[in-house]
Protein backbone atom coordinates (compact mmCIF):
# COMPACT_ATOMS: atom_id res chain seq x y z
CA UNK A 1 0.00 0.00 0.00
CA UNK A 2 2.70 2.69 1.05
CA UNK A 3 4.60 1.56 -2.39
CA UNK A 4 1.52 2.18 -4.17
CA UNK A 5 0.93 5.52 -2.75
CA UNK A 6 4.14 6.87 -3.23
CA UNK A 7 4.53 5.77 -6.69
CA UNK A 8 0.99 7.74 -7.41
CA UNK A 9 3.29 10.90 -5.84
CA UNK A 10 5.45 10.57 -7.94
CA UNK A 11 3.35 10.20 -11.13
CA UNK A 12 1.57 13.22 -9.74
CA UNK A 13 4.95 15.46 -9.25
CA UNK A 14 6.05 14.34 -12.59
CA UNK A 15 2.86 15.51 -14.26
CA UNK A 16 2.78 18.64 -11.77
CA UNK A 17 6.78 19.22 -12.74
CA UNK A 18 6.30 19.01 -16.42
CA UNK A 19 3.47 21.57 -16.42
CA UNK A 20 5.12 24.22 -14.44
CA UNK A 21 7.88 23.68 -16.69
CA UNK A 22 6.19 24.07 -20.12
CA UNK A 23 4.23 27.60 -17.73
CA UNK A 24 7.07 29.43 -19.62
CA UNK A 25 7.54 28.05 -22.59
CA UNK A 26 4.04 26.78 -25.17
CA UNK A 27 4.68 23.24 -26.88
CA UNK A 28 5.13 23.80 -30.42
CA UNK A 29 2.51 22.86 -32.83
CA UNK A 30 2.48 20.61 -35.79
CA UNK A 31 1.33 22.89 -38.64
CA UNK A 32 2.60 20.74 -41.60
CA UNK A 33 -1.05 20.03 -42.79
CA UNK A 34 -1.36 23.62 -43.28
CA UNK A 35 1.47 25.12 -44.81
CA UNK A 36 2.35 24.90 -49.05
CA UNK A 37 4.67 22.85 -50.96
CA UNK A 38 6.46 23.61 -53.82
CA UNK A 39 9.09 21.58 -55.88
CA UNK A 40 11.34 21.54 -58.40
CA UNK A 41 11.23 18.33 -59.43
CA UNK A 42 8.10 15.62 -58.73
CA UNK A 43 5.74 17.57 -57.67
CA UNK A 44 3.22 14.76 -57.83
CA UNK A 45 5.33 12.94 -54.84
CA UNK A 46 5.37 15.14 -52.68
CA UNK A 47 2.38 13.55 -50.26
CA UNK A 48 5.16 10.75 -50.02
CA UNK A 49 7.22 12.59 -47.38
CA UNK A 50 4.02 13.86 -45.60
CA UNK A 51 2.29 10.64 -45.26
CA UNK A 52 3.53 9.32 -42.08
CA UNK A 53 5.31 5.91 -43.87
CA UNK A 54 8.17 5.39 -43.83
CA UNK A 55 7.71 2.99 -46.75
CA UNK A 56 7.27 6.17 -48.88
CA UNK A 57 9.23 8.96 -49.76
CA UNK A 58 10.95 11.57 -51.61
CA UNK A 59 13.37 11.84 -54.13
CA UNK A 60 14.53 15.85 -54.93
CA UNK A 61 16.62 16.63 -57.88
CA UNK A 62 20.06 17.95 -57.23
CA UNK A 63 21.67 20.80 -56.91
CA UNK A 64 19.72 24.49 -57.49
CA UNK A 65 16.32 21.59 -58.33
CA UNK A 66 16.95 19.98 -55.05
CA UNK A 67 14.96 23.35 -53.42
CA UNK A 68 11.45 22.29 -51.56
CA UNK A 69 9.95 25.51 -50.86
CA UNK A 70 7.67 26.06 -47.78
CA UNK A 71 5.38 28.62 -47.31
CA UNK A 72 3.54 29.33 -44.57
CA UNK A 73 -0.42 29.98 -43.65
CA UNK A 74 -0.94 33.79 -42.83
CA UNK A 75 -0.37 34.28 -38.86
CA UNK A 76 2.00 31.33 -38.47
CA UNK A 77 6.12 31.40 -38.11
CA UNK A 78 8.08 28.18 -38.10
CA UNK A 79 9.94 27.30 -35.73
CA UNK A 80 11.18 24.26 -36.19
CA UNK A 81 11.91 21.87 -38.88
CA UNK A 82 11.85 17.82 -38.36
CA UNK A 83 13.28 15.39 -40.94
CA UNK A 84 13.37 11.84 -41.19
CA UNK A 85 15.90 10.82 -44.29
CA UNK A 86 15.85 7.75 -45.80
CA UNK A 87 19.92 8.33 -46.86
CA UNK A 88 21.74 11.02 -45.98
CA UNK A 89 23.32 13.71 -47.89
CA UNK A 90 25.43 16.52 -46.05
CA UNK A 91 25.27 19.70 -46.08
CA UNK A 92 21.60 19.90 -46.55
CA UNK A 93 21.19 23.93 -46.03
CA UNK A 94 17.60 25.88 -45.08
CA UNK A 95 16.80 29.04 -47.04
CA UNK A 96 15.34 32.45 -46.31
CA UNK A 97 14.36 34.68 -48.79
CA UNK A 98 15.68 38.64 -47.76
CA UNK A 99 16.32 41.48 -50.30
CA UNK A 100 15.81 39.32 -53.06
CA UNK A 101 18.06 37.40 -52.39
CA UNK A 102 18.70 33.56 -49.97
CA UNK A 103 19.97 33.48 -47.14
CA UNK A 104 21.15 30.37 -45.71
CA UNK A 105 19.95 30.32 -41.72
CA UNK A 106 20.37 26.76 -41.21
CA UNK A 107 22.53 24.39 -41.98
CA UNK A 108 21.92 20.33 -41.61
CA UNK A 109 25.07 18.22 -41.76
CA UNK A 110 24.88 15.61 -39.26
CA UNK A 111 25.21 11.39 -40.13
CA UNK A 112 22.06 10.99 -38.52
CA UNK A 113 18.67 9.59 -40.15
CA UNK A 114 16.53 11.89 -37.99
CA UNK A 115 16.65 15.54 -37.80
CA UNK A 116 14.86 18.61 -35.91
CA UNK A 117 16.45 21.72 -37.19
CA UNK A 118 15.73 24.90 -35.13
CA UNK A 119 15.00 28.34 -36.96
CA UNK A 120 15.38 32.01 -36.06
CA UNK A 121 12.40 34.47 -35.54
CA UNK A 122 10.29 35.61 -37.59
CA UNK A 123 10.14 32.73 -40.60
CA UNK A 124 7.00 32.17 -42.87
CA UNK A 125 8.44 30.83 -45.64
CA UNK A 126 11.51 28.90 -46.21
CA UNK A 127 13.46 26.65 -48.67
CA UNK A 128 15.35 23.18 -47.98
CA UNK A 129 18.14 22.32 -50.73
CA UNK A 130 21.30 20.98 -51.10
CA UNK A 131 24.94 22.18 -51.43
CA UNK A 132 25.25 23.48 -55.05
CA UNK A 133 28.23 21.53 -55.34
CA UNK A 134 27.18 18.25 -53.41
CA UNK A 135 26.26 15.40 -55.77
CA UNK A 136 22.96 12.87 -55.43
CA UNK A 137 19.65 14.10 -53.93
CA UNK A 138 17.27 14.40 -50.74
CA UNK A 139 15.54 11.42 -50.08
CA UNK A 140 13.19 12.22 -47.27
CA UNK A 141 10.44 9.63 -45.97
CA UNK A 142 8.69 12.40 -43.30
CA UNK A 143 8.71 16.24 -43.17
CA UNK A 144 7.06 18.05 -40.56
CA UNK A 145 7.08 21.68 -40.13
CA UNK A 146 6.37 22.89 -36.15
CA UNK A 147 5.61 26.44 -35.03
CA UNK A 148 7.50 28.00 -32.42
CA UNK A 149 8.20 26.77 -29.46
CA UNK A 150 9.49 23.51 -27.38
CA UNK A 151 9.30 20.92 -29.87
CA UNK A 152 6.88 17.98 -28.48
CA UNK A 153 8.24 15.08 -26.64
CA UNK A 154 8.40 13.08 -29.16
CA UNK A 155 10.49 15.08 -31.56
CA UNK A 156 13.69 13.21 -31.83
CA UNK A 157 17.09 15.44 -31.28
CA UNK A 158 19.48 12.99 -31.15
CA UNK A 159 22.99 13.64 -29.20
CA UNK A 160 26.35 12.14 -30.53
CA UNK A 161 27.47 8.83 -29.54
CA UNK A 162 28.98 8.84 -25.96
CA UNK A 163 32.33 8.98 -25.44
CA UNK A 164 32.09 6.68 -22.15
CA UNK A 165 29.13 4.60 -21.66
CA UNK A 166 27.90 2.81 -19.07
CA UNK A 167 26.34 -0.01 -20.81
CA UNK A 168 26.83 -1.34 -24.20
CA UNK A 169 23.87 -2.98 -25.78
CA UNK A 170 24.67 -5.21 -29.07
CA UNK A 171 21.51 -6.23 -31.33
CA UNK A 172 21.78 -8.39 -34.52
CA UNK A 173 18.75 -6.75 -35.96
CA UNK A 174 16.28 -3.51 -34.71
CA UNK A 175 13.77 -5.02 -32.39
CA UNK A 176 16.10 -7.72 -30.86
CA UNK A 177 16.91 -4.90 -28.38
CA UNK A 178 13.10 -5.16 -27.43
CA UNK A 179 12.42 -8.81 -27.85
CA UNK A 180 14.71 -10.40 -26.90
CA UNK A 181 16.79 -8.05 -24.12
CA UNK A 182 13.07 -6.93 -22.83
CA UNK A 183 13.04 -3.77 -20.63
CA UNK A 184 17.19 -3.30 -20.56
CA UNK A 185 17.38 -0.48 -22.73
CA UNK A 186 14.06 1.39 -20.91
CA UNK A 187 15.33 0.39 -17.40
CA UNK A 188 19.08 1.42 -17.59
CA UNK A 189 18.91 4.75 -20.12
CA UNK A 190 15.05 5.79 -19.42
CA UNK A 191 15.04 4.78 -15.19
CA UNK A 192 18.00 4.57 -14.43
CA UNK A 193 20.00 7.49 -16.56
CA UNK A 194 22.98 5.39 -17.28
CA UNK A 195 24.60 6.14 -20.12
CA UNK A 196 23.63 3.86 -22.80
CA UNK A 197 24.90 3.03 -26.20
CA UNK A 198 23.20 0.94 -28.35
CA UNK A 199 25.10 -0.66 -31.62
CA UNK A 200 23.10 -2.75 -34.24
CA UNK A 201 24.66 -5.20 -36.98
CA UNK A 202 22.50 -5.27 -39.48
CA UNK A 203 20.35 -2.07 -39.66
CA UNK A 204 18.47 -3.51 -42.78
CA UNK A 205 16.34 -1.60 -44.99
CA UNK A 206 15.71 2.52 -44.10
CA UNK A 207 12.25 1.84 -43.02
CA UNK A 208 13.62 -0.14 -40.21
CA UNK A 209 16.86 2.34 -39.63
CA UNK A 210 13.82 4.35 -38.73
CA UNK A 211 12.16 2.35 -36.66
CA UNK A 212 14.71 1.67 -34.52
CA UNK A 213 15.49 5.49 -33.50
CA UNK A 214 11.52 5.63 -32.76
CA UNK A 215 11.82 2.76 -30.53
CA UNK A 216 15.19 4.06 -28.35
CA UNK A 217 13.60 7.64 -28.42
CA UNK A 218 10.62 5.89 -26.61
CA UNK A 219 12.94 3.79 -24.08
CA UNK A 220 14.87 6.77 -23.30
CA UNK A 221 17.88 6.49 -25.00
CA UNK A 222 19.25 10.07 -26.38
CA UNK A 223 22.50 9.18 -27.68
CA UNK A 224 22.85 7.87 -31.51
CA UNK A 225 23.13 4.52 -32.09
CA UNK A 226 25.75 2.77 -33.76
CA UNK A 227 24.50 1.15 -37.62
CA UNK A 228 26.66 -1.84 -38.54
CA UNK A 229 27.11 -2.29 -42.14
CA UNK A 230 26.25 -6.01 -41.98
CA UNK A 231 24.08 -7.75 -44.46
CA UNK A 232 21.09 -9.24 -43.79
CA UNK A 233 21.23 -13.10 -43.62
CA UNK A 234 20.04 -16.17 -42.82
CA UNK A 235 21.52 -19.37 -41.88
CA UNK A 236 20.96 -21.52 -38.74
CA UNK A 237 25.03 -22.07 -38.74
CA UNK A 238 27.53 -19.52 -36.91
CA UNK A 239 30.17 -20.01 -39.89
CA UNK A 240 27.49 -20.12 -42.28
CA UNK A 241 27.04 -15.55 -41.05
CA UNK A 242 30.90 -15.39 -40.84
CA UNK A 243 31.43 -15.99 -44.40
CA UNK A 244 29.31 -13.94 -45.91
CA UNK A 245 29.98 -11.12 -43.03
CA UNK A 246 33.75 -12.03 -42.73
CA UNK A 247 35.02 -13.12 -39.14
CA UNK A 248 37.83 -10.66 -39.04
CA UNK A 249 35.54 -7.75 -40.02
CA UNK A 250 33.05 -8.77 -37.03
CA UNK A 251 35.63 -8.97 -34.62
CA UNK A 252 36.87 -5.50 -35.85
CA UNK A 253 33.42 -3.97 -35.55
CA UNK A 254 32.99 -5.49 -31.96
CA UNK A 255 36.25 -4.72 -30.90
CA UNK A 256 35.61 -0.81 -31.78
CA UNK A 257 32.73 -0.66 -30.02
CA UNK A 258 34.34 -2.16 -26.88
CA UNK A 259 37.20 0.47 -27.29
CA UNK A 260 35.38 3.53 -28.73
CA UNK A 261 32.62 3.63 -26.06
CA UNK A 262 34.62 1.76 -22.92
CA UNK A 263 31.41 0.09 -21.27
CA UNK A 264 31.51 -1.52 -18.09
CA UNK A 265 29.07 -3.73 -18.55
CA UNK A 266 27.72 -5.30 -22.22
CA UNK A 267 24.04 -6.91 -22.89
CA UNK A 268 23.75 -8.60 -25.78
CA UNK A 269 22.21 -11.92 -27.12
CA UNK A 270 22.06 -15.84 -27.19
CA UNK A 271 24.97 -18.09 -28.31
CA UNK A 272 22.04 -20.43 -29.74
CA UNK A 273 20.36 -18.08 -31.51
CA UNK A 274 17.54 -17.60 -29.59
CA UNK A 275 15.13 -19.57 -32.13
CA UNK A 276 18.44 -20.45 -33.88
CA UNK A 277 18.98 -17.88 -35.95
CA UNK A 278 22.68 -17.55 -37.07
CA UNK A 279 23.09 -13.89 -37.14
CA UNK A 280 22.10 -14.01 -33.54
CA UNK A 281 24.86 -16.58 -32.53
CA UNK A 282 27.39 -15.13 -34.94
CA UNK A 283 26.68 -11.25 -32.96
CA UNK A 284 26.58 -13.56 -29.36
CA UNK A 285 29.76 -15.08 -30.85
CA UNK A 286 31.81 -11.94 -31.36
CA UNK A 287 30.95 -10.24 -28.02
CA UNK A 288 31.93 -13.01 -26.24
CA UNK A 289 35.10 -13.71 -28.08
CA UNK A 290 36.52 -9.59 -28.33
CA UNK A 291 36.16 -9.42 -24.81
CA UNK A 292 39.73 -10.66 -24.51
CA UNK A 293 40.78 -9.01 -28.15
CA UNK A 294 39.48 -6.11 -27.17
CA UNK A 295 41.84 -5.77 -23.42
CA UNK A 296 45.13 -7.15 -25.80
CA UNK A 297 47.25 -4.40 -26.80
CA UNK A 298 48.95 -6.68 -29.56
CA UNK A 299 45.70 -6.97 -31.24
CA UNK A 300 45.08 -4.67 -34.16
CA UNK A 301 42.79 -4.28 -36.83
CA UNK A 302 41.27 -2.48 -39.47
CA UNK A 303 39.51 1.06 -37.91
CA UNK A 304 41.19 0.68 -34.30
CA UNK A 305 43.87 2.92 -34.54
CA UNK A 306 43.95 5.41 -32.21
CA UNK A 307 41.99 3.33 -29.78
CA UNK A 308 43.38 2.09 -26.65
CA UNK A 309 42.63 -1.51 -25.22
CA UNK A 310 39.78 -1.72 -22.73
CA UNK A 311 38.77 -4.41 -20.52
CA UNK A 312 35.13 -4.93 -19.89
CA UNK A 313 34.10 -5.93 -16.59
CA UNK A 314 31.10 -7.59 -17.29
CA UNK A 315 29.17 -9.29 -20.24
CA UNK A 316 25.69 -10.88 -19.90
CA UNK A 317 24.33 -13.25 -22.66
CA UNK A 318 20.65 -13.57 -23.43
CA UNK A 319 19.30 -16.80 -21.95
CA UNK A 320 23.26 -18.02 -21.02
CA UNK A 321 22.24 -20.97 -18.16
CA UNK A 322 25.65 -20.19 -16.40
CA UNK A 323 25.68 -17.70 -13.97
CA UNK A 324 21.96 -17.06 -13.90
CA UNK A 325 20.39 -14.09 -13.71
CA UNK A 326 16.57 -13.03 -13.80
CA UNK A 327 15.36 -9.21 -14.04
CA UNK A 328 12.25 -8.57 -13.11
CA UNK A 329 10.99 -5.85 -15.83
CA UNK A 330 7.30 -5.47 -14.51
CA UNK A 331 8.51 -2.45 -11.33
CA UNK A 332 6.31 0.67 -11.75
CA UNK A 333 9.10 3.62 -13.07
CA UNK A 334 8.81 7.13 -11.96
CA UNK A 335 10.54 7.95 -15.08
CA UNK A 336 7.84 6.39 -17.47
CA UNK A 337 4.42 7.85 -14.64
CA UNK A 338 4.40 3.99 -13.20
CA UNK A 339 4.71 2.08 -16.34
CA UNK A 340 6.89 -0.99 -16.41
CA UNK A 341 10.01 -1.21 -18.54
CA UNK A 342 8.01 -4.44 -19.94
CA UNK A 343 5.25 -1.66 -20.57
CA UNK A 344 7.57 0.80 -22.62
CA UNK A 345 9.94 -2.30 -24.16
CA UNK A 346 6.12 -3.52 -25.52
CA UNK A 347 5.43 -0.01 -26.95
CA UNK A 348 9.02 0.56 -28.23
CA UNK A 349 8.51 -2.89 -30.46
CA UNK A 350 4.84 -1.17 -31.47
CA UNK A 351 7.44 1.68 -33.40
CA UNK A 352 9.00 -1.30 -35.43
CA UNK A 353 5.71 -0.90 -37.36
CA UNK A 354 6.76 -3.31 -40.62
CA UNK A 355 7.47 -5.86 -38.09
CA UNK A 356 3.86 -6.25 -36.55
CA UNK A 357 2.96 -9.34 -39.18
CA UNK A 358 5.37 -11.64 -37.53
CA UNK A 359 5.10 -13.97 -34.72
CA UNK A 360 7.55 -12.66 -32.21
CA UNK A 361 6.87 -10.50 -29.43
CA UNK A 362 7.99 -8.58 -25.85
CA UNK A 363 7.58 -11.74 -23.67
CA UNK A 364 9.26 -12.47 -19.96
CA UNK A 365 7.96 -15.77 -20.16
CA UNK A 366 8.47 -18.64 -22.53
CA UNK A 367 11.16 -19.94 -24.70
CA UNK A 368 12.60 -16.81 -25.24
CA UNK A 369 12.09 -15.03 -21.85
CA UNK A 370 13.72 -11.04 -22.29
CA UNK A 371 14.38 -11.43 -18.01
CA UNK A 372 16.48 -14.16 -18.35
CA UNK A 373 20.36 -13.74 -18.79
CA UNK A 374 23.90 -15.17 -17.75
CA UNK A 375 27.03 -13.89 -16.95
CA UNK A 376 29.28 -15.04 -19.17
CA UNK A 377 32.56 -12.73 -18.18
CA UNK A 378 33.20 -10.95 -14.75
CA UNK A 379 36.31 -9.38 -13.40
CA UNK A 380 34.62 -8.34 -10.40
CA UNK A 381 33.53 -11.84 -9.43
CA UNK A 382 30.01 -13.61 -9.36
CA UNK A 383 26.58 -12.18 -8.95
CA UNK A 384 25.03 -12.58 -5.72
CA UNK A 385 21.83 -10.65 -5.64
CA UNK A 386 21.17 -11.23 -8.50
CA UNK A 387 18.93 -8.78 -9.67
CA UNK A 388 21.19 -6.24 -11.36
CA UNK A 389 23.95 -5.74 -14.36
CA UNK A 390 25.86 -3.13 -12.38
CA UNK A 391 26.15 -5.34 -9.12
CA UNK A 392 29.69 -4.82 -7.80
CA UNK A 393 30.78 -2.14 -10.07
CA UNK A 394 31.18 1.07 -8.45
Amino acid sequence: MRQTRMLALAAICLALGFRVGMAGDQEARDITGRCKFSVKVSASTVWRMLDGKYKTWYSSGSGLNSAIEVTLPVGEEAGGLYVKWVDRTPAVRVQVQKDEQYETVATCDTPYFCDYIPLPVGVTAFRLLLEEKVPGRMYIAELRVFSRGSPPAYVQRWRAPLEKADLLVISTHPDDELVFLGGTIPYYAGELGKAVQVAYAVPSTPERKLELLDGLWHCGVRHYPVLGTFPDRYGTKVAEIQNVWGKTKLDNFVVRLYRQFRPDVVVTQDLQGEYGHGAHKAVADAAARCVSLAADASFRGRGLDGLDPWQVQKLYLHLYTENPIRMDWRVPLYAFGGKTAFDIAREAFLLHTSQQKGTYAVEDFGPYDNALFGLYHSTVGPDVARDDFFEHIQ
